[in-house]
C-alpha cells in the first residue's frame, strides 16, 4: 500500500496536466461496497491506515452514516496514485456517493463533476434496481462507466458454487450490465463503452477482504478462479491482498479505460451543455483550456463555520482565490474568497485550480446547487448548464412544529440552510395551519433532515410521514369573461390539462440557462408540443407543469424579466396598428409572475397545489390607462376567472406513484405477493432464479409509507426492496372523497 502522503505540492502540479487527471465515481446499490472499497484506495493513497481498511469507512465522516452504516453524502478526495516506478503519476478526484435512492440526487449532482464511474456490483445479488439506475443516470450525463463485480468471497463462503456455476454467474452480470449501455447510452457510445473481462474494463474482487483482480492480472500469475476457491476452501485467503490488491486493479483500470478531461469534455460538453460549441467559451470547455475564461458548474453545497462552501467543475479557464465571478442564474457578481481541494472531510487551501478539476470554493453567498459561474466578462454571452436530471421528487411530506412558537424564524432560518444543502427538499408553511411543510425524496430522506435540524438545536414535533397531492383538471373549460367591480377591467382566459410533453420539459426547464427570451421560444418549441402561437405567447412556468399564455391581441410585455433583461421583439408601430394596445413594463413584470405562483398554490378540492395547468389570455380590454393598480387588479380578475374555469372542466387529485422494486429468497414471494395486493399495488413482473426472486410493482406513495414497516415484518428482515418516483397519477374514485375529506380535516377546513 502506499507509504507516504504526498504534499499539497505534488497534487497541485499534477492539476495542472489534464491528461494525468481522471474524475471519477464510485456508485452502485446500497451495501454492495463503495464506501469499503474506497477505504482501500484511500489507504493506498497514504491517507488511511492498512489496518482499518474495510471498517474505517472513512468517506462516511457524518456521525449519521457511521451510525447507519450507509453513504448519505457524496465524499471528494484527490489520489495521487504512481502506477509504476518509471511510469508518470497521475491524480484520481474521487466521489464516492450514496446508494439508497432516497439520497439519489447527491448521486445525480456528482455525476455533473466527473467523467466516469466504476460500478459496484454484489456478485450475489447481481445487477438490480439502483444499479441500474444509477448506470442510466451516468450515461445521461455522458459519463463512461467500468465494472467491479464485488463480494466474489460470498459465492464460496455462502453459496459454495462451483466453478462452473461462478462463472456462468459472473457471466450474466456482465451481459446484463452492457444490455444497460445498449438501452441507455448515446448511439455512438453503445459498442466502444461495453466491458470487457478480457481487456481489463471489468474487475472482480472482495473488497472487504481487500484482493481483486483483472483477467489478465489472474492470467500473468498463472492463477484461475480455482486458486481463489482453494483459498477459501482451505480458509487461507488472507494473503490474497498482498498478492492481487484491490486498490492497484481498480485504479489501474480507471487509468486505462476512464477519460481524463481533455478527452471527456470533447464530448461531454455537449451533452450537458446547450450554448453554441462553435463560440469562443464552447470551443475552450471543449478543450479544457486552462487560459481560457472561467467557466465552472457548481454541484454540492454546504455549511461551514466560515460560510457556504461550494463544490464543482472548473470546465474552462483557471479558477483564482480574489477573483470576482459571475453568476448566472443568481444575475449577481461575487468574489471568490477561498479555493480548496477535497481530501475526504478536511479541504487543504490552494491558490488557484486550472480546467479539468474539482474545487472547492468559498465567499459565495448566493450560489445555489446546479449554478453557473464564469468572468464577469463573459456573462453576457455564457449561457447556464442544463438542470440536473434528477430521477424522483419530493413526494413524501412531513408536518413540522416548533415546541415554541417564537422558535418559528430560527426553523425558518435552519429549514433555509437545509434547502441550500439538499435542493431535493422542499418546505412550506400551510396557510391553514399554519404548520411546516417539509417534503422529501421518501420517509429516510425525511428522517435524516429532521435528525439535522435537531443536531442544530431545533426542538420540534413532527408529525408522521404523508404523501403529497396535487390537483387537476379533467377537461377543456370554454373561454371565461369576468370584469371588474367597476366594469373598467374586462379578462377572458381558457383552461385546459397541459400534455404530458410539455409537462415533461416544463419540469425540467431552467430560464435562466436562455440568456435571452428568443431563446426560451426556441427551446419551448423544440421540446413541447405547444403550436408556434402558443410559443411566441409564452409568459410564465413552473416546475409542476403549469403554463401562462398570452393569446391576446392586444397586451405586450416590453421585456422578460430574465438575466439579460432583454427586450421581445415588437411589430414595427404595433401602437398605431392598435391604438389599445397594453405594455406591461419590465418593473410589472416580477409582480406579475409573482401572482401567477400564488395563484396555483391552493387547489378548489383541499387547496391542494394546483398541477399540470395551461391557461391562456384570451382578451384583455382596459376602458382606462394601466396605472400602478393594473398588476393588483389583473392579479384578483386572473384567480377569478381561473377559478370559475375550474368549475367547468371538472377537478382531479393527483398522488405520486413509485416505482418499487422487491428483492428477497424465493420462499418469501408467497408472503408478499399477497401483501403487494392488499396495498393496492400493480405488479408488473416477477422473475427469479435458486438465489433469490424479484418482484416490479407500481405503488402509491400514499400506500408505501405503511406498506414499508409490514413488508419487513412479514418477511423477517429477509427482503430488500427499493423505490423511486415514477408519475403523478389520478387517486382512484372509490376512494378519491375519503381522502379529500381527510386532507380537509387535517388542514381545519370543517371549522
Amino acid at each position: 500500500m502506499g507509504t507516504r502522503r504526498h504534499s499539497m505540492e505534488d497534487i497541485l502540479e499534477l492539476m495542472k496536466d489534464p491528461e494525468s487527471l481522471r474524475c471519477v465515481g464510485l456508485v452502485g446499490h446500497i451495501d454492495h461496497g463503495k464506501t469499503t472499497l474506497s477505504d482501500s484506495l484511500l489507504a493506498e493513497a497514504g491517507l488511511l491506515n492498512e489496518s482499518l481498511v474495510g471498517e474505517a469507512r472513512a468517506l462516511d465522516y457524518l456521525e449519521e452514516e457511521q451510525r447507519r452504516g450507509i453513504t448519505m453524502k457524496s465524499a471528494n478526495v484527490s489520489l495521487y496514485y504512481e502506477k509504476g516506478i518509471r511510469e508518470k503519476p497521475f491524480l484520481i478526484n474521487l466521489v464516492d456517493t450514496p446508494g439508497h435512492l432516497d439520497f439519489s440526487g447527491k448521486v445525480t449532482r456528482a455525476l455533473r463533476l466527473i467523467d466516469g464511474v466504476v460500478v459496484i456490483v454484489d456478485a450475489v445479488e447481481e445487477i438490480n434496481s439502483q444499479s441500474e439506475i444509477v448506470v442510466k443516470q451516468a450515461l445521461e450525463e455522458a459519463v463512461k462507466p467500468i465494472l467491479f463485480i464485488n463480494k466474489i468471497d460470498r459465492l464460496y463462503r455462502e453459496l459454495k458454487l462451483t466453478n462452473e456455476e461462478i462463472k456462468n454467474k459472473l457471466n450474466h452480470i456482465i451481459t446484463t450490465f452492457n444490455s444497460l449501455i445498449d438501452r441507455f447510452s448515446d448511439e455512438k457510445y453503445k459498442i466502444g463503452w461495453k466491458v470487457n473481462p478480457e481487456n481489463g474494463s471489468v474487475i472482480f474482487g472482495s473488497a472487504l477482504h481487500k484482493w481483486g483482480f483483472t483477467i489478465s492480472k489472474i492470467l500473468a500469475y498463472n492463477w484461475t478462479f480455482k486458486n481463489i476457491s482453494e483459498k477459501y476452501q482451505n480458509d487461507d485467503y488472507e494473503d490474497l491482498a498482498s498478492i492481487f490488491p484491490v486498490w492497484e486493479s481498480i485504479l489501474s483500470a480507471i487509468i486505462t479505460h476512464l477519460p481524463n478531461p481533455k478527452e471527456s469534455q470533447k464530448y461531454r460538453i455537449k451533452a450537458i451543455w446547450d450554448g453554441k460549441s462553435e463560440s469562443d467559451l464552447g470551443k475552450s470547455m471543449l478543450n479544457c483550456d486552462p487560459n481560457g475564461p472561467l467557466v465552472m458548474c457548481m454541484s454540492n453545497i454546504k455549511y461551514d463555520v466560515h460560510g457556504l462552501i461550494s463544490t464543482g467543475r472548473v470546465f474552462s479557464g483557471t479558477l483564482r482565490k480574489g477573483d470576482k465571478v459571475y453568476l448566472l442564474d443568481h444575475d449577481s457578481e461575487e468574489r471568490i474568497m477561498k479555493v480548496a481541494i477535497y481530501m475526504g472531510a478536511r479541504m487543504d487551501n490552494a491558490t488557484e485550480i486550472p480546467a479539468g478539476n474539482i474545487a472547492a470554493v468559498g465567499g459565495l453567498k448566493k450560489v445555489r446547487s446546479g449554478e453557473t459561474i464564469v468572468s464577469s466578462e463573459s456573462k453576457d454571452v455564457m449561457t447556464s448548464f442544463e438542470n440536473v436530471k434528477y430521477v424522483s421528487q419530493p413526494v413524501v411530506t412531513v408536518a413540522i412544529e416548533p415546541e415554541m412558537l417564537k422558535n418559528l424564524n430560527s426553523l425558518q432560518e435552519n429549514l433555509d440552510h437545509l434547502l441550500i444543502e439538499d435542493p431535493n427538499l422542499f418546505y412550506e408553511i400551510s396557510s391553514d395551519t399554519g404548520e411546516v411543510l417539509l417534503s422529501g425524496l421518501g420517509p429516510l430522506h425525511l428522517e435524516v433532515a429532521v435528525k439535522e435540524l435537531e443536531e442544530k438545536g431545533m426542538n420540534i414535533t413532527v408529525s408522521k410521514p404523508m404523501s403529497v397531492f396535487r390537483e387537476s383538471i379533467m377537461n377543456e373549460s370554454s373561454e371565461v369573461t369576468v370584469s371588474s367591480s367597476d366594469n373598467t377591467m374586462i379578462l377572458s382566459l381558457k383552461v385546459e390539462r397541459n400534455d404530458l410533453k410539455t409537462i415533461n420539459f416544463l419540469k425540467k426547464i431552467k430560464l435562466t440557462a436562455y440568456p435571452s427570451y428568443t431563446q426560451i421560444i426556441t427551446a419551448l418549441k423544440k421540446n413541447t408540443s405547444l403550436k408556434k402561437k402558443e410559443t411566441n405567447g409564452y409568459i410564465f412556468s413552473d416546475v409542476y407543469g403549469n403554463l401562462v399564455l398570452n393569446g391576446t391581441n392586444n397586451i405586450r410585455f416590453e421585456v422578460y424579466s430574465g438575466r439579460k433583461k432583454q427586450k421581445q421583439q415588437l411589430a414595427q408601430n404595433s401602437k398605431h396598428i392598435n391604438q389599445h394596445m397594453i405594455h406591461v413594463k419590465d418593473t410589472l413584470i416580477g409582480e406579475m409572475n409573482t401572482s401567477f405562483r400564488n395563484m396555483f398554490l391552493s387547489g378548489p378540492l383541499c387547496r391542494e397545489r394546483l398541477a399540470e395547468l395551461k391557461i391562456t389570455l384570451t382578451n384583455l380590454e382596459l376602458k382606462k390607462l394601466a396605472d400602478e393598480h393594473f398588476i393588483a387588479d389583473i392579479t384578483i380578475l386572473l384567480r377569478e376567472a381561473v377559478f370559475k374555469a375550474l368549475k367547468q372542466t371538472g377537478s382531479v387529485l393527483l398522488e405520486p406513484v413509485y416505482e418499487l422494486i422487491i428483492q428477497a429468497p424465493p420462499d418469501q414471494v408467497g408472503a408478499i405477493t399477497p401483501l403487494l395486493a392488499q396495498h393496492q399495488s400493480r405488479i408488473t413482473e416477477i422473475s427469479q432464479n435458486e438465489y433469490s426472486a424479484q418482484l416490479q410493482c407500481y405503488m402509491s406513495v400514499r400506500e408505501y409509507i405503511d406498506f414499508s414497516t409490514e413488508l419487513r415484518s412479514r418477511t423477517s428482515g429477509r427482503a430488500f426492496w427499493q423505490t423511486h418516483f415514477y408519475s403523478f397519477e389520478e387517486v382512484p374514485e372509490n376512494i378519491r372523497d375519503t381522502i379529500i375529506t381527510e386532507i380537509k380535516f387535517r388542514k381545519g377546513m370543517f371549522y
